[in-house]
């Protein structure tokens, strides 16, 4: 199995493509490649390529582009998920198997009970593992981690298109909300912090559409709340 390098350049046949410094020297100096040397490399839009290394240092490396491959085509997000945040490691976790999971669109969510409200420079290392995963699991689309929202400011984007659920211990089970959904239908899905989404939030949520679903007859931590949806989706009547 090759192994795989991001570039943030856009796949061409024929074409060139470099890498920043910390692809290069995971390249040279981990791997010990050098030039001559084929690899696959990814530009996190859907496509992947063979590459054959052409010159490769520590700070940079350029690769001419042999055959590209469009594995995953380029489209709305299927499947996004706005939650609040874990503390500590739980969120790269988090992050990691969301994107594992092919979960789309991940928003961090500000909410009344939140206790964990990420700043940009946690969002860029968030970012940075979903490259990480996407080099592990052979995802050729990044997933979009986006700035952190409030739950009004999630719910006044347009989510006219998506089903759009709330999860909730009182509510029907996910699996059978997933059933009732045509596969080409986009999926909105919003969790709260461990202690629950306010009441006032849970009715805005409906009135904006949203319909309650459980998880399961336990509460769980966000990031397994993350992870049940996920995997539903993915396994689920919408594989």
């Amino acid at each position: 199995m090759s192994e795989r390098f991001y570039t943030e350049i856009l796949l061409q046949p024929g074409g060139a493509v470099t890498l920043d410094e910390a692809e290069a020297r995971h390249l040279v100096q981990v791997l010990r490649h050098k030039p001559g040397d084929e690899v696959v490399v990814f530009d996190g839009r859907g496509a992947e390529a063979d590459a054959r290394i052409e010159s490769a240092s520590k700070r940079g490396a350029t690769l001419q582009v042999l055959a590209v491959r469009t594995t995953e085509p380029d489209g709305p997000p299927r499947l996004t998920i706005a939650t609040a945040v874990p503390k500590g490691d739980r969120f790269r976790w988090l992050v990691e198997k969301a994107t594992e999971l092919g979960v789309d669109r991940l928003i961090p969510l500000s909410t009344e009970r939140s206790v964990v409200d990420p700043r940009d420079t946690k969002l860029d290392r968030m970012r940075q593992a979903v490259v990480a995963a996407c080099k592990q699991c052979r995802r050729n689309r990044l997933m979009d981690v986006s700035p952190t929202m409030t739950l009004s400011q999630f719910l006044a984007e347009p989510n006219a298109v998506s089903a759009l659920a709330v999860a909730h211990p009182n509510g029907r089970p996910a699996g059978a909300w997933l059933g009732s959904i045509p596969s080409v239908r986009p999926l909105s899905v919003l969790i709260g912090p461990e202690g629950g989404l306010t009441d006032d939030e849970v009715e805005r949520a409906i009135t904006a559409g949203a319909e309650r679903i459980a998880l399961g007859a336990h509460i769980l931590r966000i990031e397994t709340a993350v992870i049940a949806i996920a995997a539903l989706a993915m396994i689920g009547s919408r594989s």
